[in-house]
Protein backbone atom coordinates (compact mmCIF):
# COMPACT_ATOMS: atom_id res chain seq x y z
CA UNK A 1 0.00 0.00 0.00
CA UNK A 2 1.33 3.40 -0.94
CA UNK A 3 1.85 6.06 1.69
CA UNK A 4 1.47 8.75 -0.96
CA UNK A 5 -1.62 10.86 -0.38
CA UNK A 6 -3.33 13.37 -2.62
CA UNK A 7 -4.77 16.29 -0.68
CA UNK A 8 -7.45 18.79 -1.64
CA UNK A 9 -6.66 21.95 0.34
CA UNK A 10 -8.70 25.12 0.86
CA UNK A 11 -6.44 27.83 -0.60
CA UNK A 12 -6.94 30.52 2.06
CA UNK A 13 -7.08 28.53 5.30
CA UNK A 14 -4.77 25.70 4.13
CA UNK A 15 -7.27 23.27 5.66
CA UNK A 16 -7.15 19.77 4.18
CA UNK A 17 -10.67 19.13 2.91
CA UNK A 18 -10.08 15.71 1.37
CA UNK A 19 -7.27 13.18 1.39
CA UNK A 20 -6.92 9.85 -0.37
CA UNK A 21 -4.34 7.34 -1.54
CA UNK A 22 -2.66 8.11 -4.83
CA UNK A 23 -4.38 5.08 -6.35
CA UNK A 24 -7.74 6.82 -5.78
CA UNK A 25 -6.67 10.06 -7.48
CA UNK A 26 -9.87 10.27 -9.53
CA UNK A 27 -11.88 10.76 -6.31
CA UNK A 28 -9.68 13.70 -5.30
CA UNK A 29 -10.00 15.40 -8.68
CA UNK A 30 -13.77 14.86 -8.78
CA UNK A 31 -14.12 16.34 -5.28
CA UNK A 32 -11.93 19.29 -6.27
CA UNK A 33 -14.08 19.90 -9.37
CA UNK A 34 -17.23 19.94 -7.22
CA UNK A 35 -15.69 22.45 -4.79
CA UNK A 36 -14.57 24.72 -7.63
CA UNK A 37 -18.08 24.63 -9.08
CA UNK A 38 -19.32 25.87 -5.67
CA UNK A 39 -16.82 28.73 -5.87
CA UNK A 40 -14.41 27.40 -3.27
CA UNK A 41 -10.77 28.25 -4.01
CA UNK A 42 -8.73 25.08 -3.61
CA UNK A 43 -5.28 23.64 -4.25
CA UNK A 44 -4.47 20.04 -5.00
CA UNK A 45 -1.25 18.58 -3.66
CA UNK A 46 -0.17 15.37 -5.33
CA UNK A 47 3.18 14.09 -4.10
CA UNK A 48 6.08 14.13 -6.53
CA UNK A 49 8.21 11.09 -7.20
CA UNK A 50 10.94 12.48 -4.94
CA UNK A 51 8.42 13.09 -2.13
CA UNK A 52 7.05 9.56 -2.46
CA UNK A 53 10.58 8.15 -2.27
CA UNK A 54 11.41 10.32 0.75
CA UNK A 55 8.27 9.16 2.59
CA UNK A 56 9.08 5.52 1.85
CA UNK A 57 12.53 6.13 3.35
CA UNK A 58 11.01 7.56 6.53
CA UNK A 59 10.93 11.32 5.91
CA UNK A 60 8.70 13.37 8.19
CA UNK A 61 6.79 16.55 7.29
CA UNK A 62 9.79 18.76 8.15
CA UNK A 63 12.01 16.72 5.81
CA UNK A 64 9.39 16.96 3.06
CA UNK A 65 9.13 20.71 3.51
CA UNK A 66 12.90 21.02 3.14
CA UNK A 67 12.84 18.79 0.06
CA UNK A 68 10.06 20.85 -1.58
CA UNK A 69 11.95 24.07 -0.86
CA UNK A 70 15.19 22.72 -2.33
CA UNK A 71 13.44 21.44 -5.45
CA UNK A 72 11.66 24.79 -5.91
CA UNK A 73 14.97 26.65 -5.49
CA UNK A 74 16.68 24.40 -8.03
CA UNK A 75 13.91 24.89 -10.58
CA UNK A 76 13.92 28.66 -10.00
CA UNK A 77 17.69 28.78 -10.52
CA UNK A 78 17.22 27.34 -14.01
CA UNK A 79 14.29 29.57 -14.89
CA UNK A 80 16.23 32.68 -13.92
CA UNK A 81 19.45 31.69 -15.71
CA UNK A 82 20.06 34.67 -17.95
CA UNK A 83 17.04 35.51 -20.07
CA UNK A 84 16.79 32.20 -21.84
CA UNK A 85 15.72 30.12 -18.87
CA UNK A 86 16.46 26.43 -19.00
CA UNK A 87 17.31 26.54 -22.71
CA UNK A 88 20.91 27.23 -21.72
CA UNK A 89 20.98 23.96 -19.74
CA UNK A 90 19.77 21.69 -22.50
CA UNK A 91 22.27 19.59 -24.45
CA UNK A 92 22.51 20.38 -28.12
CA UNK A 93 20.40 18.17 -30.35
CA UNK A 94 21.71 17.91 -33.91
CA UNK A 95 18.12 17.35 -35.11
CA UNK A 96 16.93 20.74 -33.82
CA UNK A 97 17.55 24.08 -35.53
CA UNK A 98 20.35 26.24 -34.08
CA UNK A 99 19.28 29.19 -31.94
Amino acid sequence: MSKSKIKVIEANTKEVLFECDFEDHEKAFEYARELEEMGIDIKIHAPSLSETLAVSLGADEEDLSTLRSEVDDEIASHIHTEEMGCVVCLPEDPNLPKQ
